[in-house]
């Protein structure tokens, strides 16, 4: 699996497991373009995949969040990560619809968590 390199809060860096190909796959299939709905088993299975991503990246991002420097996106990456946890703790609706959207939000949430993640403050000089 290819590793990331990412920023720790106390100025170290670290290597993680975060394969972020599969991640954006993930995310690019959830949010495909698509006539209907996808039955709820395809729902669950997605749920599982993105669970597992958003598990692994929400605890890198609020880590990381502080080296910013800018308390209102510590607190967005907090809340977002807060957010994920409640949303993932509620499980899949049973609801094929309502499981499609689900899956949809949280394809969303990951895929704004792994940009947090890529996103270090030295980039931009």
């Amino acid at each position: 699996m290819p590793a990331l390199t990412v920023a720790r809060a106390d100025g170290t860096t670290a290597t993680l497991p975060v394969d972020v190909t599969l991640i954006c796959e993930t995310v690019s299939t959830v949010l495909a373009s698509r006539e209907g709905t996808p039955d709820r088993a395809t729902c669950a299975t997605w749920h599982r995949w993105l669970a597992g991503h958003l598990r692994l990246l929400a605890p890198i991002a609020v880590e990381q969040a502080p080296r910013w420097g800018d308390p209102e996106r510590t607190s967005l990456v907090e809340a977002t990560s807060a957010a994920v946890a409640q949303a993932l703790a509620q499980g899949l609706p049973a609801d094929r619809h309502a499981a499609y959207v689900h899956v949809q939000g949280l394809a969303r949430e990951c895929r704004g968590l792994l940009g947090l993640v890529l996103d270090q403050p030295g980039d931009r000089q």
